[in-house]
């Protein structure tokens, strides 16, 4: 039995969408804490438990009778949260018996200068301490998140503003999705940390170029202090403060690494990225979407 956690978010629904490709939907357990999406799940044929990462028994009995469970990592802004949720996933899946654990973590730096990416090594470094076969699945920069990388770029703003530049190997979500079901149902990787990745790296300066050859107008791109950067997000002061750690990271190159292995394991070239721009400026709202979506996240997890 597969066990999937987050199968409503935006990586764990795609993860979901593709494992009911390839395994009968009998041989999947969604762990949900959002009760409101139950009936939908049970449509697809899928057993729907209930499962909340701040609630370590009633994960325990959602895991029970697993062989494989996927934990999508927590979205929040507290570093302090988002490892007491995955630690207490991983303890209730050792307890329930479950066999092999895959974890969504990130696809920068082991020693990463970004806020960002401080809860996923934890997470790492305490899940191989478990004695469960384990994959550690870092998945590439999401090629929807542009908005967020681009200082929180609107879809009427005619300037790029960030503390820093640095070079992305982006991937779509769905890709990263798709990829990840397939190394669940699949199997391997036994003990392993993997990185999904895009073929390519494109500097923020690049990715404002691209953008602005699609938009058909120009699109300035500045560099600014830190400082600068927090007092221009003065709106969304606190999530700015910890969003600009992310870009001395992108100077050291930290999310750069491109990898083969997500066009292997997909059987296909990875979606390019001027493809999927292209597909998300087609509305005005994706970008404002986007960056309202992981702002309302992160703030909300982190009550």
């Amino acid at each position: 039995m597969i066990i999937l956690t987050g199968a409503t978010g935006h990586l764990g629904s795609s993860v979901l969408k593709h494992v009911l490709k390839l395994v009968p939907p009998s041989e999947i357990i969604v762990s949900l804490h959002n009760r409101l999406a139950r009936e939908e799940l049970e449509k697809a044929g899928v057993q729907v438990r209930a499962g909340d990462f701040t609630e370590p028994r009633a994960l325990e009995d959602a895991f029970r009778g697993g062989d494989k469970l996927l934990i999508v990592s927590h979205p929040s802004f507290s570093d302090e949260l988002r490892v007491r949720s995955h630690t207490n996933a991983i303890d209730a899946a050792v307890k329930a018996g479950v066999r092999h654990i895959y974890y969504t973590s990130l696809a920068f730096g082991q020693d990463s200068k970004a806020a960002v990416m401080r809860a996923h090594l934890d997470t790492e470094a305490y899940l191989r301490t478990r004695g469960v076969t384990y994959t550690i699945i870092r998945e590439g920069v999401y090629m929807e998140s542009f908005p967020v990388f681009l200082g929180f770029f609107g879809a009427g703003h005619d300037e790029v503003i960030v503390p820093g530049d640095g070079a992305v190997a982006w991937a779509a979500r769905d890709d990263l999705g798709e990829a990840t079901a397939r190394i669940i149902a699949g199997g391997g990787y036994d003990d392993e940390t993997i990185t999904l990745a895009g073929p390519k790296a494109y500097t923020l300066e690049q990715t404002t170029a691209l953008l602005s050859s699609i938009v058909g107008r120009e699109i300035r791109f500045s560099v600014v202090s830190r400082d600068e950067f927090v007092r221009r997000n003065s709106a969304n002061g606190d999530v700015a403060r910890f969003w600009a750690s992310t870009y001395p990271a992108l100077e050291a190159g930290e999310a750069a690494v491109v990898d083969p292995l997500l066009g292997a394991v997909l059987g296909r070239p990875p979606v390019s990225f001027a493809s999927r721009l292209r597909e998300l400026l087609e509305s005005e709202a994706e970008p404002r979407n986007e960056i309202s979506s992981w702002i309302d996240n992160g703030r909300g997890a982190a009550r």
